[in-house]
């Protein structure tokens, strides 16, 4: 068992401590302002944990873990720290083979993620039935 010391309680700093305290190590955590901080990136209400990383097999599948993890910590602590939602690309063209959106598309749908493609008008028949409301 170590004595670990981390400086910054952002996103990255928590993590790390509960994992290293999960494994049995001594952990203290500090930081220079209030917690969570104000200005601290991982704060914003608007981040979010997304697994659309373009053709990147490598970083989507760190995001689903990470995802995971969220899930998990949330019926661990007994707390929604994590909140779910859909997220929508919109695009003035077409997307192609290279283009972030459609590689991102393609790995989603290969890993099993649920996915759709509209154009402008079913996506406009969709929000006058309420479906993206």
């Amino acid at each position: 068992m170590f004595r670990i010391l981390i400086v910054g309680a952002g996103i990255n700093g928590v993590t790390a401590a509960i994992e290293l305290k999960k494994r049995g190590h001594n952990v203290s955590l500090i930081d220079l302002g209030p917690l969570p901080h104000p200005l601290a990136a991982s704060t914003d209400i608007s981040k979010a944990v997304r697994a659309a990383y373009g053709a990147d097999e490598d970083y989507t599948s760190l995001a689903e873990r990470s995802i995971q993890l969220w899930r998990k910590w949330n019926q661990e602590f007994g707390i929604e720290l994590y909140h779910e939602v859909h997220f929508l690309f919109l695009r003035q063209r077409a997307m192609q083979p290279g283009d972030f959106e459609y590689e991102s598309f393609e790995l989603l749908k290969k890993t099993g993620h649920k996915v759709e493609r509209v154009d402008s008008r079913v996506l406009r028949e969709q929000v006058s039935w309420g479906r993206f409301m």
